[in-house]
Order: structure tokens, then sequence, then C-alpha cells
């Protein structure tokens, strides 16, 4: 797994490079813009361990169980407080009570799940589950508290806790599964997800009696989900959305029917890995691996998509997202396996679109025009916003471009003089504010040599003998590259009559640019000769142009 995880996150970056150098030139509207300049990610200052990365938010901070024996605490802005838990052996998942002055830890290691008091961040309470060994992950609904258990060698369960007790006694919940399962509680509905299996079932309890029901089964067979990742529901309990690596996207269920009522992100952008919903549930915030674009996130009634963002060089772990208000947190593996805190801002916000043009090709040494606009979707301006302008050339420089503002109707104008050959591009990013999303957009330029091309001949001829013409091409004052053709085009006017153009044998350019090519002439009458040269990526289009009298 080590060996496949590294070969993707390689493919992804080498695939982030080439789609950058590649970006359409002329109009381009970006409406899943990468990480801001709002954004953070922090380096949490530890290794990766496959096993124990997880997060929970709450009382304005961000607890990530890591490294096998720790809770590291960051802020809402992503920032380390200094504070963390250690002593823990083999945490796993976190689950937060709803006043969030409660912290569970499932402690795989020492088989017990631990109570932390969120504001001394003290273990107050160890739950002893040595009878069910392994607990790894949780689901919390009011005081009671589901555990799921399982060793790599299996068996796994469900247990349930009354943490009101002085001591709580594990109670199971249905019968054995292969794996820990993913485990999902809210309103009256508990669901739980089978693990490490093709057609992953998904069992249904009713909890509102206080002992879980069977509600019944939401088949993974049927509705095609293999190696469940991950579980949300809404706060009522009514729908559930799961992320498996197959069918490919991200699915809503009906938990009183049991059937699948929607999807989420069709077409194949990664493997499924994490879903999480916003505190009022219009969002639905979606995690892939080894795709194209690690966030994306979703209207929760419609299905639409709302806004992306992407870590090229790190990998979303699963079960790593979490909603902070209108901000999103992502537990991401880098290149270099590090654990990193990816916070996304206001991604619940309303979106705003930003467009920008430039001519597709320049001149070096001329300026370039880039034009744009700033609005809602529907439409109308947003105003006078100042935007974040960079020029980025092919080989990676930058350079920022200071003081570009949108005007009140929302455009922007700037001009730019690239300072060599080789595409240019002009990347446009507006941070947003509290009450519209941020966007970006970018559009390539390419910019060449000016070409000049000569043509000199004959001033009169005769008809039946060769007419030699001769030529120089020359781009940015120096021949062209070895190679070049030029197309010829005759006419011939008898009393200023044309007989129609055409088209001589191509004429190739010798080494230090010069050419030449012979006509013999049939008729009498004004020969008109037109070479074109159709350019290169460094060098622009020439043409040039020549008349002989033939008698």
């Amino acid at each position: 797994m080590e060996e496949v995880l590294v070969r993707h996150s390689l493919v992804r970056r080498l695939a982030a490079h080439c789609g950058a150098v590649g970006l359409i030139t002329g109009l381009l509207t970006v409406a899943a813009p990468t990480a801001s300049a709002a954004d953070t990610t922090t380096d949490l200052g530890v290794t990766f361990d496959s096993y124990t990365a997880d997060l929970a938010v709450g009382g304005g901070r961000v607890f990530v169980a890591a490294a096998d024996d720790r809770i590291i605490v960051a802020d809402t802005d992503g920032n380390l407080t200094g504070g963390g838990v250690t002593g823990l052996s083999g945490v796993r998942e976190l689950a937060m009570n709803a006043d969030d002055t409660r912290l569970y830890a499932a402690l795989a290691g020492s088989n017990e799940v631990a109570e932390i008091d969120t504001a001394s961040l003290a273990v107050i309470r160890r739950i002893d589950l040595s009878a069910h060994p392994c607990p790894s992950t949780l689901a919390l609904l009011g005081e009671r508290l589901w555990v799921g258990h399982g060793c790599d060698n299996g068996p796994g369960g469900v247990v349930g806790l009354d943490l009101s007790a002085a001591t709580p006694a594990p109670v199971a919940v249905g019968g054995e599964h292969l794996r820990a399962p993913v485990l999902a509680a809210a309103g009256d509905t508990l669901v739980v997800g089978r693990t490490s299996l093709h057609h992953a079932d998904m069992l249904v309890y009713d909890v509102g009696g206080g002992t879980p029901q069977p509600r019944g089964t939401i088949d993974g067979k049927q509705w095609r989900m293999d190696y469940l990742r991950d579980l949300a529901l809404t706060s009522d309990g009514t729908t559930l959305f799961s992320a498996a690596d197959t069918p490919g996207h991200f699915t809503r269920y009906d938990t009183r029917t049991l059937a699948a009522t929607g999807t989420y992100g069709d077409g194949w952008d990664g493997y499924p890995s994490a879903v999480a919903l916003s505190s009022d549930g219009a969002y639905v915030a979606a995690g892939r691996q080894w795709g194209g674009t690690d966030l994306t996130l979703y209207d929760a009634r419609t299905g639409a998509a709302m806004f992306a963002a992407d870590q090229p060089d790190a990998e979303l772990l699963p079960d790593g997202v979490a909603f902070s208000g209108l901000d999103v947190f992502v537990l991401l593996r880098s290149s270099t396996d590090r654990l990193l805190l990816w916070r996304v801002t206001g991604t619940a916000l309303p979106a705003s679109n930003l467009t920008v043009t430039a001519p597709a090709h320049a001149y070096v040494g001329s300026p370039v025009t880039v034009e744009g606009r700033l609005t809602r979707t529907d439409g109308k301006a947003l105003g006078l916003k100042p935007l974040a302008v960079t020029r980025r050339l092919l080989d990676g420089t930058k350079e920022p471009i200071t003081g570009v503002t949108t005007q009140k109707n929302g455009t922007f104008t700037f001009k730019d003089t690239p300072p060599d050959i080789g595409e240019v591009t002009y990347l446009v990013f507006w941070d947003g504010d509290d009450h519209y999303r941020r966007s970006s957009a970018s559009v390539t330029v390419t910019v060449r040599h000016r070409s000049t091309l000569t043509m000199d001949g004959p001033q009169s001829g005769v008809v039946g003998t060769a007419m030699k013409l001769t030529g120089v091409l020359t781009a940015g004052g120096k021949p062209v590259s070895p190679g070049a053709t030029l197309t010829v085009q005759r006419s011939v006017y008898v009393d200023n009559v044309s007989d129609g153009s055409v088209k001589l044998p191509p004429v190739s350019v010798n080494a230090d640019g010069t050419y030449t090519f012979t006509d013999t002439p049939a008729v009498a009458g004004r020969y008109s000769y037109l070479a074109l040269w159709s350019g290169e990526t460094t060098a622009g289009p020439a043409k040039a142009t020549y008349q002989i009298t033939v008698k």
C-alpha cells in the first residue's frame, strides 16, 4: 500500500504540472479554484501513520489524532496552540459531544475509550473495552456512544456505552464484523457500515427507544458499494451520505426506505474517501484520494458542485474532512509523509464568478492587455474589489502585478509587457469577503518574436525565360529554426484581370535565413507573388509580396 500511495501521489503531481503548463488560451473561467492565500496548510510535526489520522472540530479548536499516541490541538485558523493530549495508546477516531466540553478518543492500543475535558485537555475517564479489543471508530449521540472495534486479524463488532453511568458497561450491537465498522449516529438512527469488503452493507438501527433495533440493511451489492470509507448523517438521522471506492461517486440514502436517493460527483475523479455535512445540512464536503481534486463542496439538496480545491502535492486521508462554520478542515498526507492540516476557508459562502481574457498571442517587447470581470453567479457586479494578480513564466518564475482593482461594474483591465518569449500565464485571484466566496481565473498568452520576410527579384521578365526571386526570413533579427518552408502563391494579371491564384511548390529556407525560387512565365502580364510563413512556437507569422512585369 505504501508504494501505491507514493506512486499515485507522484502521478498527481506530474498531472498538476502538465495541467498548469497547458492552460487554455483565451477566455477561461475557473469555478473550482485551488487553495487561496486565505487558506492555511499546517505541518502537524509528525510523520503520517496510516492508522491514526482523524480530526474533530468544536469549541473553537481542531483536535487531530496523530502519531499513534497523541492528540494535537490547533485553533480554527489552523495554528497549533502548543497544547495537546499525550500518553494515548493507539489513538484512532475522535468524537465531540454537543456542547464541545468532552472529547472521546478510541484507544486501540490499550483497549479503552478516553474521555477528555476539552478545557483542560485532561483525561478524566478511561472506559475499559478489554473484552472488545482494538476500539477504532466512534459515533456519539447525546449520552450514548457507539464504538466500532476489531483488530487486523478480526473479528470486529459494535458496542454501545451509556456515558451517564459512572462505569459504562459495553452492550453489543448486532453480530460480528470482519473489521471495525464505520459508524454514524443522529436523530433516532445509527448506521453501521461494513469495511474492507466488496459489497459493503450498511446496517441501519432505530435507537429512538434507547436499545438499537434493526431497521434494515442498505444492500452494498444492490448499490455497488465497495470498500466503504466514511459515513455522515443529517441531524434528524433521515438522510445518509457515504464515501466508498466504488461506484466512484458519493451516494445519498433514505434511512427509512433504505434506498439511494441521489449521487454527488458523477464521473470518476479519484476514490471517495471522506464525507461531512455542514451544521445546517445544506452542504456536503466530499474528499477524494488519487484524483484531480481533493475536496469538493456540493449542494446537499441538488447535488450541484459549489466549490472545489486541490493540494497537488498531498493526498487526502480517509475520514479526514470536518466542517468548522463556513470553513472545512482536511487531513492530508504530504509527498514526504508528513501529516498536514489544511484549512479551506469560506466554502459554504455563495459563489462568485471571475473571468479573464487576453490575446492568444503577443510579441516580445509589446504590452499585453488583460481584461476580465468579477460578478455574482447571477451576473451582477460585486463593485470595487482588489485583485491579486501573478504573472507566471514557463520556467515557474512568478512575479506579482500590483494595483489591479475591479470597477463598479465588476470589470478590470491591466497591461503587462512579458520579459521574454514563451507561454506567460496571468493568474487572477479574488480573496472573497464576508458575503461571497473567493474565485480565481487564469489566461495564458504565447509570446513570440516578430518575424520579417523579404522578397526581391527582377523588375521585368520575358515569356518563356525563368525568373529568379530571393529573400530573407528572420525572427527577432536572427534566422529562424532550420527546416522552415514558405508557401508561395502567384497571380497573373492580364489587362488588369487576374487569372486566379496558383500555389507554387514549397520553398525551403536556408540555415542563414535566405531562400530562392524560380518561376517561368507562360504569358505576358503583371506577375504578383505572395510568400507566406506560418510561424512557429517562438516566432510569429510573416509575409512578403513582389511584382514583375512580363512581356
